[in-house]
């Protein structure tokens, strides 16, 4: 198994794929990981997120998505990484995690060894974390975790 990161800073609108891990017919993602925060000035203000899985690949990411290798002998990953605010988002299908942060805190998920959140395992099928609502537009910084 191979772990590989992506990570993203941006405004994001209500309904955007923050964060999107977008497998491919012969690779399936297992999200293992994802962190919430915010390095705006603080204020009282709240957002709510969702990780789900999609069916479509969406079109043109905004944000700067490298895949970073958590371990360098790891292969190129097969898959591909996008968010921070798409043209078209991506097709949200099942609700697999229910997530709600103040912008004050911060907010990590780490899956139990084994029990990670898998993508469909077909062509355009993906994982994301989608921005549901905020009180008040304010910036995030989001990363996850992935394995193949």
């Amino acid at each position: 198994m191979s772990y590989y990161l992506g990570r993203q800073k941006f405004t994001p609108a209500a309904l955007d794929a923050a964060l999107h891990v977008l497998a491919s017919a012969s690779t399936r993602a297992a999200l293992c990981e994802v962190e919430i925060s915010s390095g705006a000035t603080p204020v009282e203000q709240t957002g709510e997120y969702q990780i789900q899985r999609t069916s479509t690949t969406g079109t043109t990411p905004a944000g700067n998505t490298t895949v970073v290798k958590r371990d360098s002998f790891s292969p190129a990953a097969g898959c591909t990484f996008g968010g921070g605010g798409y043209t078209t988002e991506p097709t949200p299908g099942d609700a697999l995690l229910d997530i709600s942060v103040h912008q004050k805190a911060s907010f990590r998920w780490v899956a139990y060894p084994g029990r990670e959140l898998l993508t469909t395992p077909a062509a355009s099928a993906g994982i994301a974390l989608s921005v549901i609502q905020q009180s008040a537009a304010f910036s995030i910084n989001a990363s996850c975790m992935w394995l193949e």
